[in-house]
């Protein structure tokens, strides 16, 4: 049984309360924008919201771990809920959520210290930039600048060095493999060598596919070093992430980066005025668990990273919510992206 009051009363105390109602319904607004836009924000909010921001507490840290043990089934084992966050064994040392830093014990409470890791759910298509609030333009546009870059701390690498076989260089470049890949020769991580060769296979035998091999200039896979002006380290650096450079690009923006440079407005940008590899190429690496860069409103349409954990993590998102992830797939790690190559 719902209790209700009555009408009259209702609306006396909605003119007598207007100012504040209107505001309220505009935060809502707002906030169902970046909610069904931007999924993948939900989840540190919610932890900080719950948790006075010192513990990932919510069902979503544990989703994430459990797309990181299905992905990753030989460096992931047990995870539990410990001290009120969610925690896991990789190799042999115990994670904290914590917020999404995934911490050692040793550091668990070290949030100011750390950025948290990226986490969203991979949406079927870009965001259309004309649908964008006006808060959310002036982010974009803050969080952009060199300066908000540079302030932004690393990730804590300790969990993903695991995961990948090393945090040092040396250690890195062991994992390496060359691979001739769409008629490049390319250094990456040994563990995508397979998915990548399987990608080849499948642009190749597309119709259109040899002519947009034919269309690229350059490919880069592993690249050791910072990303161009801030503290963190991209996926470059651990050979899991591709960058394909067009001959030409018709005059059409590629990279955010390079676009602010000469357009303030670089974020609106509309979709029809970037370039973009062909739909089949896109396929043929989200089927391999990799990610791409032109879904993020920090576009980045040259670029393929491999987060298998994302697509897994969007599938249990779907199951959870029944809902199919949607929007840009924009999150924290976009708003300060982690995967920028050092591009000139």
């Amino acid at each position: 049984m719902f209790i209700t009051a009555p009408l009259p009363f209702y609306n006396k105390i909605v003119r007598k309360h207007e100012p504040l109602v209107r505001q309220f319904q505009y935060i809502l607004r707002i906030s169902l924008f970046i909610l069904l836009l931007f999924p993948g924000v939900i989840i540190h909010a919610q932890d900080a919201a719950l948790s006075g921001g010192r513990t990932g507490s919510m069902a979503d840290g544990e989703l994430v771990l459990r797309a990181y043990k299905k992905c990753f089934p030989d460096k992931i084992g047990e995870i539990s809920y410990i001290e009120n966050d969610w925690t896991v064994i990789a190799g042999s040392e115990i994670f904290f959520w914590a917020g999404g830093r995934l911490l050692p014990k040793a550091e668990k409470d070290e949030f100011d210290s750390w950025s948290p890791h990226i986490f969203y759910g991979i949406p079927a298509k870009p965001a259309s930039p004309d649908t964008y609030p006006p808060q959310f333009i002036e982010t974009l546009r803050s969080r952009g600048s060199s300066e908000a870059r540079m302030e932004q701390p690393d990730s804590h690498r300790s969990f993903h060095g695991i995961i990948y076989g090393g945090l040092e260089r040396k250690d890195i470049e062991a994992n390496l493999e060359r691979i001739d890949f769409l008629g490049a020769k390319v250094n990456i991580h040994r563990n995508i060598a397979a998915a990548l060769r399987r990608i080849d296979a499948e642009i190749r035998k597309n119709h259109g596919g040899e002519n947009f091999i034919g269309s690229i200039a350059s490919i880069e896979g592993y690249s050791w070093r910072p990303i161009a002006g801030t503290q963190r380290m991209s996926y470059h650096s651990w050979g899991l992430a591709i960058d394909i450079q067009p001959k030409r690009l018709g005059g059409k923006a590629i990279y955010w980066m390079w676009e602010r440079g000469r357009n303030k407005d670089w974020m609106l940008v509309p979709l029809e005025n970037r370039w973009n590899p062909p739909d089949m190429v896109i396929n043929a690496f989200e089927k391999e668990g990799f990610v791409w860069g032109g879904k993020w409103p920090f576009y980045d349409n040259m670029h393929f990273e491999y987060r298998p954990e994302l697509h897994e993590f969007s599938r249990l998102m779907t199951a959870k919510t029944t809902v199919q992830p949607a929007g840009s797939g924009a999150e924290l790690h976009h708003i300060y992206p982690d995967n920028i190559r050092n591009k000139k």
